[in-house]
């Protein structure tokens, strides 16, 4: 009798000890933790941020160039996770400033989903720009038109390259592509799945293959 009133008050202690020391942590603690997190894997792969200035739903791609530069302002929601968007991810974010003195700039409140920026020159992203699912924008061409040059070609560096510019306000809608030289105006709209390769105004809604003008905004 003893002993099992021993072992029972013993036994208690041992629970209440063992849930005393696992703390649950708070929602804000929980919060802080995953801020601090996202920064330093972005760190690790040479982003230039801010602690709490990029949300990560799941694990982006990133790929950088020595003399390269990524940065990323605040507010900013990079979405790799498939679960996540509704609108279907086929995969990461992937951010590959590939061309040395290369340079990818996001601005503050830009949102995207399976996003994928590759370039050797820039790409600078305007603020509160929302970029839908599975879009890319390429300042490369990746490999030469001419065979003989893609044959000799070494890396992506070495074939046609040009700056891509996208201005504040923007809505770029899901799987369009964006290709090398294009600069897209303030408050512009691109309908999905269109081919934009040439210049897109400010206030004005373009689609299609190639992408043309629909309408003012």
């Amino acid at each position: 009798m003893i002993k099992r009133i021993l072992k029972s008050i013993t036994y208690r202690n041992y629970k209440w000890r063992f849930k005393d020391f696992f703390i649950k942590p708070t929602k804000h603690e929980l919060e802080i933790r995953k801020k601090i997190l996202d920064y330093e894997y972005l760190c690790r792969r040479g982003v230039n941020t801010v602690i709490g200035n990029v949300k990560l739903i799941g694990m982006p791609c990133i790929e950088k160039a020595p003399n390269s530069n990524i940065t990323i302002g605040k507010n900013v929601t990079l979405i790799s996770e498939h679960t996540a968007n509704t609108a279907g991810i086929n995969h990461p974010v992937i951010l590959s400033a590939e061309g040395p003195n290369s340079k990818i700039l996001i601005g503050d409140g830009v949102g995207m989903s399976g996003t994928s920026i590759v370039t050797c020159s820039s790409i600078e992203i305007g603020n509160n720009t929302y970029i839908g699912a599975n879009v890319n924008i390429y300042g490369t061409d990746f490999h030469c038109i001419e065979a003989n040059q893609r044959l000799k070609q070494k890396s992506t560096a070495d074939a046609p390259t040009a700056p891509i510019k996208i201005g504040n306000n923007c809505w770029i809608a899901s799987n369009v592509t964006i290709l090398k030289g294009v600069t897209i105006g303030d408050n512009a709209v691109i309908g999905a799945m269109s081919l934009v390769n040439k210049d897109v105004p400010a206030n004005t809604v373009y689609a299609g293959v190639p992408a043309k003008f629909i309408r003012k905004i």
